[in-house]
Order: C-alpha cells, then sequence, then structure tokens
C-alpha cells in the first residue's frame, strides 16, 4: 500500500512512520510538510491508498485539505490526525476513514491499518464481482464492462481506454487503474500500454531485446512492450 504522511511538523510525521513501518513494513510512505506539497504529490502519477493529514497545517486546515486530494483521487482513504478530539466528529462528518490522537497509540495506528486494508479488501471484492469500471470523464461517468477493454493507454495527460466498440478519455492517470485492474488479467507492458492479456493476439521480436504485440481487433497498432517486462510477459505466455 502507498500512504502520504501530510503534517508541517517533522517529529510528527517520523513518529507515525515509525509505527506504520512496525505493523505494514511493506508499505510505501511519502511525506509532506504542507498542503501545497500534498496537492502536488496528488497530481502526480502516484495513486495513494490512504492520506494522514495533519488538522493544523502552516498553509491551509487539514480538513479543508482533505476535499481538495478527494477531488484528485476520489477513492483514497483519509485518516486525521489531530491532538483535540473535537475534531473527531468533524472527521466522520466529512466522510473521513478514521482519526488518530496525538501523541499516537501503537495499538490504535495498528487499529486504523486494519481499516485501511479491509475497506481496500472491500473495494476490490465488489468491484470484481460485478465486473464493471466506472470511468470519469469531464461532466459523466460511465460504466464500462471490464471484458471489453483491450487496453489503456497513457497520451497527453489522460488515460485512453480502448474497447471493442468505443474508446474513453478519463481524467485520471493509467496508474489509478493499473490499481483498480490489479486482480484482473491486465499486464502494464510499458510506462505508456496496460493490456487485456486475454486479447494478446501476437507477440513480435523488436530492437535491443524489446517487443511488440499485437491484440486481437486492433490489429493495425503494434504497442510496445519495454525490455525490463519482456521476460515477464514470455513466462505468462510460456514463450
Amino acid at each position: 500500500m502507498i500512504f502520504a504522511l501530510i503534517d508541517d511538523e517533522y517529529p510528527g510525521r517520523n513518529e507515525l512512520r515509525f509505527l506504520i513501518n512496525q505493523y505494514m513494513p511493506e508499505a510505501v510512505i511519502y511525506e509532506a510538510e504542507s498542503g501545497a506539497h500534498a496537492v502536488e504529490l496528488f497530481s502526480g502519477e502516484i495513486l495513494f491508498d490512504a492520506a494522514f493529514i495533519d488538522i493544523h497545517l502552516g498553509d491551509m486546515t487539514g480538513t479543508s485539505l482533505s476535499g481538495i486530494l478527494k477531488l484528485k483521487q476520489p477513492e483514497v482513504k483519509i485518516i486525521f490526525a489531530t491532538a483535540f478530539d473535537t475534531y473527531a466528529v468533524k472527521a466522520f462528518d466529512m466522510d473521513a476513514t478514521d482519526y488518530i490522537m496525538k501523541p499516537f497509540e501503537p495499538k490504535r495506528v495498528q487499529s486504523c491499518l486494519d481499516k485501511i486494508k479491509n475497506a481496500s479488501s472491500n473495494i476490490s471484492m465488489q468491484q470484481e464481482a460485478i465486473h464493471k469500471l466506472t470511468v470519469s470523464m469531464d461532466k459523466k461517468v460511465v460504466v464500462v464492462d471490464i471484458d471489453d477493454i483491450a487496453y489503456l493507454e497513457s497520451r497527453e495527460r489522460q488515460c485512453i481506454i480502448h474497447t471493442k466498440g468505443a474508446e474513453y478519455a478519463s481524467n485520471q492517470p493509467l496508474s489509478y487503474y493499473e490499481r483498480k485492474l490489479k486482480q484482473m488479467p491486465f499486464f502494464r507492458i510499458h510506462k505508456s500500454y496496460i493490456i487485456n492479456l486475454q486479447y494478446v493476439s501476437e507477440l513480435t521480436p523488436w530492437l535491443n531485446g524489446a517487443f511488440n504485440i499485437k491484440l486481437h481487433g486492433f490489429e493495425k497498432r503494434n504497442l510496445p512492450v519495454s525490455r525490463k517486462q519482456v521476460k515477464l510477459l514470455k513466462e505468462i505466455f510460456k514463450v
């Protein structure tokens, strides 16, 4: 899982990082010392599972920041970190996943991490059960059958989703859909492409150990496979 620790005081970030690492050593943790820095992090390619936000930041309130981060990454779980229990009720009014009090109690942090893992697991199971993917576009949300998706492409700060009958331009980055589809038969062949393995029709050796790939219904397009992904792809298809 990927977490953001947002606190304008280093000791607070350092203490929370230590406790998270105790219970979830595999977690990838990024830190932001201000609201502006956090917005910058959430505007990039990294898709965060949860953001631990201090209520009192130097440049904005944590509650204001949480709304901005939710707009950028709607599925991120928000956990408020505060020294004042009066903010606990407000945290849940804002649909936060949890809150933790300063100074942090190890068992409380562990309980919070368990809640994040359970929430993420439930979302993945629900998506797998209905086998649909929601695509956020400029003024609407489109529901796409996952089996119809042949590949996804990063193009000019958008993610283009290619299906058998249409294509959809989403404002979310490619990494967002990589995470959404991680339980499905999809594979990232290149920094700009994710393919549905069920559509693969042809693998062709290319320059410097790289490969090109063709998909059923999209035979006129040669999609590049980066060299570091070639070995994995060969193992998948037993080449």
